[in-house]
């Protein structure tokens, strides 16, 4: 897969120009129906649902936020897979399982995968979509955000990030605030439209431009300011630690993670920002870890170094 970053501006204009907001009335309505001009002029497509929560209970019972996005993307008339992990994954990025993982088939188009949301997209890729790869893969809904430098270890983005090394568009869904569950149908039905729109606008291409993917963060309120297109904040509205719980800091004992304030402020533009400003953020993600051309000129130096 060739890094697609050129293609990054073109994205920021699709999305500005096609990708529908949420007002408090619209999320208000207690069903969602497809538009007129909505799937009447999409193609039906094919969708693996992953997230890093897991299908959990009967009917994913106990995982009622996949279950919302599965069922809002079959409304609109979307042919949906679910390939999840079987159990809690939260946290684990991109780790993929060695040597092994067992998958099962508890109920029809349901599929689940002892180990992580990598894991289960790459079966889903492999075995459940026997090679002929999906339309698309959508990840979530997790209940609280993925945004900030938060990203880098989320599970939910991870399984995104994986599709994409795979050439499948992507998105990952979040939604921050207190009370996920409460508004889980509303951003279902949200996402489901942002789908419908790529899809239009695709006109029977591919979703998205090579290699490119959505990070959609809703922030779990019952209406909203709009969406922005954003950008990773480089900050984090949460900061990770260690406490050794059985002795002095520094010294040999049993370390417990714990949580802390943010390490910075929202920068403008960023996905953070958007969301204390009560609205949508997307982010075009991709999986190049490549720094900016700015700071790759910073080390030109480094190539002055001989053995």
């Amino acid at each position: 897969m060739r890094a697609a970053r050129r293609f990054v501006p073109l994205v920021l204009a699709l999305a500005v120009a096609v990708v529908p907001s949420i007002d408090a009335t619209a999320a208000a309505q207690p069903n969602h129906q497809p538009q007129p001009d909505q799937q009447s002029d999409d193609r039906r497509l094919r969708i693996l649902i992953t997230n890093d929560d897991g299908w959990i209970g009967p009917g994913g019972s106990s995982t009622p936020l996949i279950v919302a996005l599965r069922d809002a993307l079959a409304a609109d008339g979307h042919d949906v897979t679910v390939v999840a992990p079987a159990t809690n994954q939260s946290g684990t990025g991109t780790m993929i399982t060695y040597p092994t993982v067992d998958v099962a088939n508890p109920e029809p188009r349901v599929w689940t995968v002892t180990g992580t949301p990598s894991d289960a997209v790459l079966i889903g890729l492999d075995a459940v979509f026997d090679g002929e790869p999906p339309d698309l893969v959508v990840s979530g809904i997790n209940p609280g955000g993925n945004y900030s430098s938060i990203v880098n270890h989320s599970g939910t983005v991870a399984a995104a990030i994986i599709a994409l090394e795979n050439d499948v568009p992507a998105i990952a869904v979040s939604i921050g605030g207190t009370s996920p569950v409460a508004v889980k149908d509303r951003v279902a039905e949200y996402t489901s439209d942002v789908v419908a729109a790529l899809a239009r606008n695709a006109r029977g291409r591919a979703l998205l431009p090579e290699g490119l993917g959505l990070n959609i963060n809703h922030p779990g309120t019952t209406s909203v300011a709009g969406t922005s297109l954003t950008r990773m904040d480089p900050n984090s509205y949460l900061r990770f630690g260690f406490t050794n719980t059985t002795g002095a800091p520094g010294q040999p004992g049993t370390y417990a993670l714990t949580l802390g304030g943010p390490t910075g402020t929202p920068a403008p533009g960023s996905d953070w920002s958007a969301l204390q400003a009560g609205k949508i953020s997307i982010t075009p993600i991709n999986a190049d870890l490549s720094a900016s051309p700015r700071d790759l000129a910073r080390l030109r130096f480094l190539e002055r170094l001989t053995h």
